[in-house]
């Protein structure tokens, strides 16, 4: 059979630089699109984390009403508190004394915490199912004092764990890592809300709060 050219077929099939100019504009797309998927992620994250903060604002807040305006770190532990745990590494103590008001743990891990696990049965939680460190010297009478806050900060740029004094020489910094910069805090007055580094340290030094300790997990 005598095949026939037709000269379609060449006009329409795509060259060597052609091919390339799509797969580099494909190429180009992705880069622009997958930030901007990723994006609503993080601050889902960050609302999320906020959010947990808050409930353990309010959880703190009920136990304090019920312990003569202390919270759990300043409670001896027959009275229900983690007081004999205020200067131990094992910081999930003292929310563990919170059982009651929180039913579960599962609030006490960030979403975009991905060392550590979440947690739903108290009898096993331990310092590996919490994002959050405690403020020792949070004190309900001083509403705007610090009482947790994401757990990824140091001193001098050393990270900590266990307990954390912060003085006037010992400088406060938030590590990279949970929300890209900022950082969640709650305070003694049960609200939450996201701080720079830059107005923690301010906020520290404008509340009075040095020296200030912090557990952190």
């Amino acid at each position: 059979m005598k095949m026939t050219y037709n000269p379609r077929f060449k006009k329409n099939a795509l060259t060597m630089v052609e091919i390339v100019v799509v797969i580099a504009t494909i190429v180009i797309l992705a880069g622009l699109i997958l930030p901007a998927l990723n994006k609503p992620r993080g601050r889902s994250g960050r609302i999320n984390c906020v959010s947990n903060l808050k409930q353990l604002g309010l959880a703190m807040r009920m136990f304090s009403n019920d312990h003569t305006d202390k919270f759990p770190w300043a409670v001896p532990k027959v009275e229900g508190g983690s007081l004999e745990y205020a200067e131990s590494a094992e910081v999930f103590r003292h929310f563990m004394a919170l059982s009651n008001e929180l039913i579960t743990p599962k609030i006490l891990i960030c979403s975009s915490d991905l060392e550590r696990q979440r947690s739903s049965d108290w009898n096993l939680f331990s310092n590996s199912n919490l994002s959050y460190f405690a403020g020792l010297d949070a004190d309900e009478t001083k509403p705007q004092t610090i009482l947790s806050g994401d757990r990824n900060l140091s001193v001098s740029n050393t990270p900590v764990r266990g307990l954390m004094t912060v003085t006037r020489n010992n400088k406060l910094h938030v590590l990279p890592g949970l929300h890209q910069g900022p950082i969640n805090i709650s305070l003694a007055d049960g609200s939450a809300q996201q701080m720079t580094e830059v107005r923690v340290k301010n906020w520290i030094q404008d509340t009075n709060s040095l020296p200030m300790r912090l557990a952190i997990p």
